[in-house]
């Protein structure tokens, strides 16, 4: 902070003591904790402590103040040595181990780093070491100091640790310009941003080439087939972003630099909820559009049109509107078993049986749509093209794990018998097809 910063702190500090002293002109520890807003229980009583130099059980402003100009405009030295009295908890002159990694753990959150708690012992661990010269257990002032000037970096945000302590939290300054909307986020993001904005396009022009066909059908009849013509689109390509051998290989390839690959998951789980939106519009529009006939016609009743192939409406023997109800079901079946919930509910094989609806949906989408093959001929080509080579690897080439150990932290070790036709290169990676484990309870 600067200089003026400093100097309204200190009187937003006297304000807030005045304010919660009143007349008596001196706060107990209570109140020290709401008047500075200090939130750790321990650090409250070790300021309120060492602010108190007459030990009477309250602190006035004089004290106070005396205390945080040391700490605002006084030395490295002067700092550090507050900061250590706050870790002498028993006054004895030294530190203990446990003091010594509090006072590490609270240097490395001002330098805006994280360590595990087990690095974190390891490097308190070598550092008190290292300081206690002597050998003694405990780390006295100057044996800390001489430590830490070969650490000045160090040194610096360990010395202002205190006085940030006791400062009020700022309000983040409000950016005139939405974040999505800054160039260093388009900068960054560019190429994201440009596929989700060419797949908005695809869509947009898809559907207002479908409502053209039908201008003057009435507006029922161009939601659904303009949404119509957007499905064929999403249906066909969602199966694309999941083939991983094809993206590994373009992975290598200039496509890598234009595309971020690394997100077909996203755009997969995208263009899933994208089918089931227009899944439900297509549906609900061909549902109104039909009510619309049955009353204005009187030729077929509405349950006729939805459940009959009395009407003559479809690709194939007019089964239009059976095979539109059953894949309004699986597809919304799909997508609800496909949400967060389910999948990290312990119910992740109901996820992954649901998922295989893909197969009865596209066999669905061929009879109910007219034109929906001709989208599927080069997605469904490279799809069935994939799995056959995998089935294929796999009989020739099957790894084997002959090893499993179960390691801290939850992290299991695999040991693998690699085949001679496996050849690793840097990024790739091995797909692992764990069977079921039932668990047995004793």
């Amino acid at each position: 902070m600067t200089l003026d910063d400093n100097t309204k702190w200190l009187l937003w500090v006297a304000k807030q003591f005045e304010n919660i002293a009143g007349d008596n002109k001196e706060i107990s520890l209570e109140q020290f904790k709401t008047a500075l807003k200090v939130k750790e229980s321990f650090f409250a009583e070790r300021f309120f402590a060492l602010f108190d130099s007459d030990a009477s059980g309250t602190i006035s402003l004089d004290e106070l103040l005396k205390t945080l100009k040391l700490l605002v405009h006084g030395n490295e030295t002067d700092k550090l040595q507050f900061l250590f009295q706050v870790y002498d908890v028993d006054g004895g002159g030294s530190i203990e181990p446990d003091e010594f990694r509090m006072v590490l753990k609270a240097c490395l959150k001002e330098s805006s780093i994280s360590l595990p708690e087990e690095k974190l012992d390891d490097l308190t661990g070598a550092l008190f070491e290292s300081a206690d010269s002597d050998k003694s257990g405990s780390v006295t002032f100057e044996e800390l100091r001489r430590e830490l000037q070969g650490f000045p970096e160090i040194m610096e945000n360990l010395t202002i640790s205190a006085a940030s302590w006791l400062k009020p939290p700022t309000a983040p300054r409000k950016s005139q310009t939405p974040h999505i909307l800054s160039p260093v986020y388009w900068h960054n993001n560019k190429n994201k941003l440009l596929l989700l904005g060419g797949y908005a396009c695809v869509n947009i022009i898809l559907f207002i080439l479908a409502a053209l066909k039908q201008a003057g059908s009435g507006i029922w009849i161009v939601v659904a087939r303009g949404c119509g013509q957007c499905l064929n689109f999403n249906c066909a390509f969602i199966p694309v972003l999941m083939l991983r051998r094809s993206l590994t290989w373009l992975r290598t390839t200039w496509v890598a630099k234009v595309l971020p690959l690394d997100l077909n998951l996203v755009l997969h789980q995208l263009m899933g909820y994208m089918v089931g939106a227009l899944t439900l519009l297509h549906t609900g529009a061909h549902i109104i559009n039909f009510a619309r006939l049955s009353q204005a016609q009187g030729g077929y009743h509405l349950w006729e049109y939805l459940f009959t192939t009395r009407p003559g409406i479809g690709w194939i023997r007019g089964t239009a509107s059976l095979t539109g109800l059953l894949l309004q079901l699986l597809i919304s079946l799909m997508l609800v078993c496909s949400t967060t919930l389910v999948r990290r509910s312990g119910h992740f094989e109901v996820f992954y049986w649901t998922h295989l609806f893909y197969v009865p949906i596209w066999a669905l989408l061929i009879v109910h749509g007219a034109n929906f093959w001709k989208w599927f001929v080069i997605p469904g080509s490279l799809f069935l093209g994939e799995k056959a080579f995998a089935a294929a690897l796999s009989r020739v080439g099957g790894l084997y794990i002959v090893e499993v150990n179960l390691l801290p932290s939850k992290v299991t070790h695999l040991v693998i018998q690699r085949s001679p036709f496996f050849h690793y290169k840097p990024g790739d990676y091995v797909y692992l097809n764990v069977p079921p484990v039932c668990e047995q309870s004793s």
